[in-house]
C-alpha cells in the first residue's frame, strides 16, 4: 500500500508532536488542519510548512526534547546513586569493613535517601509540568 506524499507528512508530523508531548487531541487538530490546508490549496505541505520537524517546533521546540533526556539522566543518577550509597551504608552497619569514600554509614544512609528523595520529588514534579501543560491545550 502506497501513501502520498501529504499521508507521509500528516504521518511524520503527528508522530513528531506525539513524540515531543503534545497531547494526542492537539496534535490531532494540528494534522486535520495541514490536511485541509493542503486539500484546499493543492500546495505540497512541505513547501507550506517546512519539514514536519520545522513545522513541529512551533508548537514543541527541541527544547523539550533537551529537558526530557535532562530527567532521564538526573533521575537514573538520583535512583542509582542514591540506591547505592544508601545500601553501602547499611552493609558498613552489618560489617564495618565496606567502606565508601571514608564516610560514616550512618551519613551514607542518610545522603542515600536524600538522593532517593530527590528522584522522587524530581519524577512528581515532571508529572506535575506534563499535566499542566497537557491542561493547556485544552484552553
Amino acid at each position: 500500500m502506497t501513501h502520498t506524499p501529504d499521508e507521509e507528512y500528516a504521518a511524520d508530523l503527528r508522530e513528531i508532536l506525539e513524540f515531543r508531548g503534545v497531547p494526542t487531541e492537539a496534535a490531532t487538530q494540528i494534522v486535520r488542519e495541514v490536511q485541509s490546508h493542503v486539500a484546499e490549496s493543492g500546495e505540497d505541505p512541505v513547501a507550506a510548512f517546512g519539514t514536519p520537524g520545522e513545522y513541529a517546533d512551533s508548537f514543541a521546540p527541541k527544547s523539550r526534547m533537551a529537558r526530557f533526556w535532562m530527567l532521564i539522566l538526573s533521575s537514573v543518577i538520583l535512583a542509582f546513586g542514591g540506591t547505592y550509597v544508601l545500601i553501602t551504608g547499611v552493609f558498613a552497619l552489618q560489617a564495618p569493613g565496606h567502606d565508601l569514600w571514608g564516610l560514616p554509614p550512618w551519613i551514607r544512609i542518610a545522603v542515600g535517601a536524600a538522593g532517593i528523595a530527590s528522584f522522587i520529588a524530581l519524577v512528581l514534579l515532571a508529572g506535575a509540568r506534563s499535566k499542566r501543560r497537557s491542561l493547556t491545550w485544552h484552553i
